[in-house]
């Protein structure tokens, strides 16, 4: 059976509750950021002793824009990248989820951009991890970091949400389905001001709350020949969504929704 993974969702329940948990629920893995003040290595080895894997780590993505200026901050975000690849490889995850871009008005694509996350995906391969990059809200970084990375040990990571509120009108998996790696799945009410993409549609809701059209993610999901597992990537916003109920019942209703789409998924099989 296709494991289930949640991650974590920060906010106010600590990390080692929120796995608990996961674990609890019945989740069989979980991913999470990484953190300047928490050990990945720790979350992982806490993750493992409860029976979760660890499908990903994240990678930090506020200042991701810099790596494609030619500036001190640049250089700055490629040596924090390089610190994160060596802290998921310490940690013995795999794959680290990478933003190409963040907001609305990135910088134009460079050549030292693309110097950088070479470096940064030869140096990951070296160490053994994944780089999985995320579609987002500007399509073409994302769509030349593809072209331009082209070794198949690196791939990439449908975020099937983003696709909703950023990108509607690209069907990511028809471009990229071929490198899939890792996937987000949440909801949410799709571009709520058309002409005007803004992170504030980016709800991560859990399944069949927002607009989605789950079946259409399943059959992506299907006809992709993807194996890994289902992931579902929530934050602290999804969780005040349902302010008053205990964290252990959100998690238990976010397992429920999970089944539901593997039980859609299984049955395209």
């Amino acid at each position: 059976m296709r494991p289930l993974g949640m991650s974590l969702t920060g906010g106010d329940t600590p990390w080692r509750e929120q796995m608990r948990l996961i674990a609890d629920a019945g989740f069989d893995c979980t991913f999470f950021d990484w953190e300047e003040d928490v050990e990945a290595a720790a979350q992982a080895d806490y993750a493992r002793s409860l029976g979760l894997s660890v499908d990903s780590l994240h990678a930090p993505f506020g200042k991701i824009n810099a790596i494609w200026e030619d500036s001190q901050a640049g250089e700055d975000c490629l040596s924090q990248l390089l610190r994160v690849i060596d802290d998921c490889a310490a940690a013995g995850i795999g794959k680290l989820v990478m933003h190409t871009t963040v907001g609305n008005h990135p910088p134009q694509t460079s050549a030292l951009g693309f110097i950088r996350y070479r470096k940064m995906c030869d140096h990951a391969k070296e160490k053994g991890v994944h780089i999985c990059f995320e579609n987002l809200e500007p399509f073409p970084h994302l769509h030349e970091i593809m072209g331009t990375i082209d070794d198949p040990f690196h791939g990439f990571c449908w975020d099937c949400g983003h696709n909703l509120c950023y990108t509607p009108h690209v069907d990511m998996m028809a471009l990229y389905a071929d490198r899939l790696q890792c996937l987000h799945l949440h909801d949410n009410y799709g571009v709520t001001q058309p002409g005007n993409i803004d992170f504030r549609d980016d709800l991560h809701m859990l399944p069949f709350d927002g607009v989605l059209d789950w079946d259409w993610v399943a059959r992506k999901i299907t006809d992709s020949g993807y194996a890994g597992p289902l992931t579902f990537e929530y934050s602290s916003r999804t969780a005040r969504r349902h302010a008053g109920r205990p964290y252990g019942e959100f998690v238990q209703m976010a397992k429920e929704r999970a089944e539901k789409l593997r039980d859609r998924i299984d049955q395209l099989k």
